[in-house]
């Protein structure tokens, strides 16, 4: 059985590694909406705004983003991988797009992170017919993953990979998220110039990380990097 230091390095290995089952772009990736790409949110509520002293709501729902996978560890100014290590609990810091060479990226996942979904809204509390949302993120900052890696009396074939925390990070006022809704009002322009603000924006990002976090995501994650973890620890 492999020591946990043993243990440890190994998943940082594997996790820089693109032919690795344990590759960061490989385990975020599960074409059957099991880890973060493609990913589901049922809804997001945006509350309320007032444009001219009318009193708009706007909720998108089944927002599909896709994309997200394509990213890299980033490395710090010296060359050096920014994961952190704290007993069996590993932190690393990612970024898309990814570029690493070795990498090829599914034809199923776009080479920026792009999300599709319906739109409800609300003006002066009646709902209109409903409409679209598109929206494209061309970088992502940081996106930050934590989870714990354990071994089981069977060895490395039960080791257990448990994700704890996720959030995704954008450099906002640089133009990197842009949103596009499509809905037959007089205020889809408006509404489209508001959504687009950085404050709304960043709102908005707010909500999404929420759900990345919740026990359901980090749950179905742990699930798929387990199972990407014994399958990359058993062909070392």
């Amino acid at each position: 059985m492999a020591d946990d230091n043993q243990l440890i390095e190994m998943i940082e290995n594997i996790l820089l590694t693109p032919s690795s089952d344990f590759y960061i772009a490989t385990i975020l990736h599960d074409p059957n909406g099991g880890a973060l790409d493609p990913r589901t949110i049922d809804s997001i509520d945006l509350g309320t705004i007032d444009i001219q002293g009318v009193q708009i709501g706007i909720v998108i729902r089944n927002l599909v983003v896709r994309g997200l996978s394509n990213v890299q560890v980033a490395f710090d100014a010296d060359g050096n991988p920014e994961i952190s290590v704290d007993g069996d609990t590993v932190t690393f810091h990612a970024v898309l797009p990814n570029e690493q060479p070795g990498y090829t990226r599914p034809p199923d996942v776009p080479a920026v992170a792009a999300a599709h979904g319906d739109l409800d809204v609300t003006i002066a509390g009646q709902p209109m017919p409903p409409g679209t949302i598109l929206l494209t993120i061309s970088a992502v900052e940081d996106l930050t993953g934590v989870f714990t890696a354990t071994e089981g009396d069977g060895g490395l074939s039960t080791v257990e990979i448990a994700f704890t925390s996720l959030s995704i990070a954008l450099d906002l006022p640089a133009g990197v998220m842009t949103i596009a809704v499509d809905l037959p009002t007089v205020f889809k322009q408006t509404i489209n110039h508001i959504l687009n603000q950085p404050d709304m924006q960043a709102s908005f990002l707010d909500k999404v990380n929420a759900q990345l976090s919740s026990q359901a995501v980090l749950s179905s994650l742990s699930e798929v990097a387990t199972k990407e973890a014994r399958a990359a620890l058993g062909s070392s």
